[in-house]
């Protein structure tokens, strides 16, 4: 693979790896649409069908290394 493929496969897997950590389905996507996968949302951040923000305080530079674990 290029270089640049490569580097966005690597920030795929970051990402999945941060909110399967740190992630939390949107409460509103829950409770509106039942049926319907919610949402999952890291703290800060912003549902854009429902405009409901995670009151969680946003995720410091210690906790991306925690995810990253050395894999750069």
């Amino acid at each position: 693979m290029s270089e640049v493929a490569e580097m966005y496969a690597g920030m795929k897997r970051f990402n999945q790896k941060l909110r399967a950590k740190y992630g939390m389905p949107c409460p509103e996507c829950q409770r509106l649409l039942p049926k319907a996968h919610p949402k999952i949302l890291l703290p800060g951040h912003r549902c854009k069908m429902h405009r409901y923000t995670d009151p969680r305080p946003e995720l410091t530079q210690a906790d991306y290394d925690a995810v990253s674990g050395g894999d750069q």
